[in-house]
């Protein structure tokens, strides 16, 4: 089996709808990816990632010794399901999921089957690895106190496959393995529904970008500015600029709140080099060039080979402008 063709396929076929993974992303829960950033996956703009990272290497590698282990601590089988699910039989055909295990009920069924278009059983289970730095995110063993990134997906599988109830297993560290169990919750299945649903429509299919929720997307959607362009500060801005120089201030700084800042003003500036108030800059956001190279030691002793192999790139920088700064 080429394993490689069938993950390639497998990520192909996610750009055709919304998967479990995503859900997190678009409810502005993962850690890993914005809204913005899997809006430009799912329409094509994304960056080609030639090969996995080593996490999602080895938590794939891992996926069914973590799937064996909780079926002999849990006592309850599990069985693979290779099909990809959907809601296309409700005309939600973009709703898609592959989920990692079906555990078998046997009040249901022996085993786990399709019958009537439904799996033949109503449990799942998702199997995670996870570092150990991430162990204080998960609450006590048996309950549903588990990352909201990794809740929302078996929610989702929920809503899909209709089952009352997920397990989640995970490794932390290498060798801690704890199980947890999530019951349905209709009311939070659909609000998350209706905000995936949303974004697949209003954001995927009219081809209409998100708003920026960190630096990176709006670094990515406007890495340049237009030379001369200058944006008008209202009074919230204005307001901002100036907590901003005060939070920046500080002896113990806020980072969060500073990028919070930061972030609410250059998405209204965009590709504007300037914001200004009363023809007075209140600060800048420009490109910055600098160039880069492995040793200094190179400049100095082979000249023409730093000229020859340095690299120029540049970057949009934000600033307050000093003379606002004089006036706060």
């Amino acid at each position: 089996m080429n394993t490689q063709v069938n993950r390639d396929q497998f990520l192909a076929g996610r750009k055709k709808g919304i998967g479990g993974s995503d859900v997190a992303a678009i409810l502005g829960f993962s850690p890993y990816k914005s809204p913005y950033q899997l809006w430009l996956d799912k329409t094509g703009r994304g960056e080609r990632k030639e090969s996995q990272n080593e996490s999602a290497h080895f938590g794939n590698l891992l996926e069914d010794v973590v799937a064996k282990e909780f079926s002999r601590r849990s006592g309850m089988k599990v069985q693979r399901v290779t099909q990809q699910l959907s809601l296309a039989e409700f005309g939600e055909t973009w709703a898609i999921g592959n989920i990692d295990r079906a555990v078998v009920n046997p009040e249901i069924a022996g085993r786990v089957f399709f019958k009537d278009g439904k799996l033949t059983t109503d449990q799942g289970l998702e199997c995670k690895t996870a570092s150990e730095y991430l162990s204080k995110l998960f609450g006590e063993e048996g309950t549903d106190q588990i990352p909201d990134y990794y809740l929302t997906q078996c929610l989702w599988y929920m809503k899909l496959t209709g089952f009352q109830v997920w397990h989640l297993a995970v490794l932390i560290g290498g060798n801690k393995f704890r199980m947890y169990r999530i019951e349905r919750d209709d009311d939070l299945i659909e609000s998350i529904f209706k905000q995936v649903k949303a974004f697949w429509f209003n954001h995927v299919i009219a081809d209409v970008p998100p708003d920026p929720t960190c630096f990176d997307d709006v670094l990515h959607r406007w890495s340049n500015h237009v030379v001369g362009k200058q944006v008008e500060a209202d009074f919230e801005h204005i307001k901002l600029a100036e907590e901003l120089i005060t939070v920046q201030g500080r002896q113990k700084a806020d980072k969060a709140r500073e990028d919070e800042i930061k972030l609410k003003i250059v998405s209204t500036m965009q590709d504007a080099e300037m914001m200004i108030s009363q023809g007075k800059s209140i600060c800048t956001y420009k490109e910055q060039s600098s160039t880069r190279i492995d040793s200094t030691l190179l400049k100095k002793e082979q000249p023409d080979l730093f000229a020859k192999y340095s690299k120029t790139s540049s970057t949009r920088v934000f600033r307050i402008s000093n003379k606002f700064k004089e006036t706060v």
